[in-house]
């Protein structure tokens, strides 16, 4: 297959400009009324308040995570449609280009809004409270490296949604929020049951019958501390490393079967 079947710069904008213009009604409107819910919560943190130094981040962060994981969530809804997944099946445009559009868009695209839009919005509400009130919260700085750590997180999670709002055709969110919680559960168990069998002395120790019960012995537990770093570390890397790529991967697969389930 040529290249340009599968991807073609040109038609990647022309997908682009119509995955954003298409719901640029419900965007300006949820756009407007955050807006005003911040400037109402600055004036309010400026006003009643001591003059917060955390309230953009703290903003920053729900933000991002709260709507960018239910726009993800909804974001191939479009094809679980009836009435729209004819068009969408109709778009001059391959898989990989449809996938990569709505990839782009939920994670950097939606992250560089956030950023952009709430630095306008802290430097124009602290602008008014400064004339209004003649206090005002401090503004946001993008350049932090809490921030950016915060994007990472957000990249790491939305690839979660991302991969839900393509497998469940209704419920998205609530499906994917469920996902979690039954697949955090089942790797505790996991953890736990392997954990059981390889310091089984250990375990033994810590759990001592007793006439009453079970007794907690924890001067039995000799844990080196560079192990617990070892783990950790590893465990971090791997978060970083793993969990996004794969579920991306398993995402795009994912949506080339659901086309061809739709299509017939």
């Amino acid at each position: 297959m040529e290249t340009t079947n599968i991807f073609s710069p040109g038609r990647l904008l022309y997908l682009f400009k119509r995955d954003l213009y298409s719901n640029i009604n419900t965007t300006l409107i949820t756009s407007g009324a955050a807006m005003a819910v911040i400037y109402l919560i600055s004036a309010i943190s400026a006003y009643y308040r001591s003059p917060s130094d955390q309230l953009y981040y703290n903003l920053f962060t729900k933000l991002l995570f709260i709507g960018g994981l239910i726009a993800t969530s909804t974001i191939f809804r479009e094809m679980h449609r009836k009435e729209t997944a004819q068009n969408y099946l109709l778009l001059p445009a391959s898989t990989f280009e449809k996938f990569f559009s709505r990839l782009f868009i939920s994670t950097i695209g939606f992250a560089a809004i956030t950023i952009v839009g709430l630095t306008i919005i802290s430097y124009l509400s602290e602008g008014i409270n400064i004339l209004i009130i003649d206090r005002h919260n401090q503004i946001f700085n993008p350049f932090t490296k809490e921030v950016w750590i915060m994007i990472a997180h957000y990249f790491v999670i939305q690839s979660i949604f991302f991969l839900g709002a393509v497998y469940f055709r209704k419920h998205n969110f609530i499906k994917t929020i469920n996902f979690i919680f039954l697949f955090t559960i089942s790797i505790s168990i996991l953890g736990i049951f392997f954990a059981k069998i390889i310091y089984f002395n250990i375990f033994n120790d810590f759990f001592r019958p007793d006439d009453a019960g079970f007794l907690f012995q924890w001067n039995s537990l000799s844990i080196n501390p560079k192990d617990i770093n070892t783990i950790t570390t590893i465990a971090r890397t791997l978060y970083w490393l793993i969990p996004a790529p794969l579920f991306w991967t398993i995402a795009y697969f994912r949506l080339k079967e659901a086309e061809v389930k739709n299509a017939i």
